[in-house]
């Protein structure tokens, strides 16, 4: 009975959802995403009228939880821009952490700053020069 869930009614719904926020009809992306809620008997729901900033923050926020252990957020961060660096737009800000010491921050800003994506294989770039006009990119360090 181990069987893996490929999609979902849920996945599929919140990138329609997503779509829609992502070409300006946002309260029809937020009626989506109140949809799956009731589907998965939250009692919640996000108002209308919200901006688009907000509208995508209810979606990462319930993609997040609908679609937990999918192997997913990860890719949904770096399609969002989360992964790139804060002077480029990406990170978090205004976050709640607990530092080491046991401190509590409450605007805490969060840079992720890395690469998102693996290095091409040495041995694959000896047998494959790259093409014309194009350069293998390394990650740093």
């Amino acid at each position: 009975d181990n069987f893996y869930l490929g999609v979902s009614y849920e996945e599929n719904q919140l990138m329609k959802a997503e779509a829609l926020i992502n070409s300006n009809q946002i309260d029809a992306g937020v009626a989506i995403i109140n949809a799956v809620r009731t589907y998965q008997g939250a009692a919640i729901s996000s108002p209308t009228g919200l901006s688009l900033a907000l509208a995508k923050e209810e979606l990462r926020k319930e993609r997040r939880c609908a679609l937990l252990f999918r192997g997913v957020a990860f890719y949904d961060l770096r399609r969002i821009g989360m992964t790139d660096d804060v002077s480029k737009g990406g990170g978090r800000t205004g976050c709640t952490v607990l530092s080491a010491t046991g401190v509590v921050n409450t605007n805490a800003t969060i840079n992720y700053n890395y690469l998102s994506y693996w290095d091409v294989p040495q041995n694959e770039l000896d047998f494959n020069a790259p093409a014309s006009g194009s350069a293998p990119v390394k990650n740093p360090g």
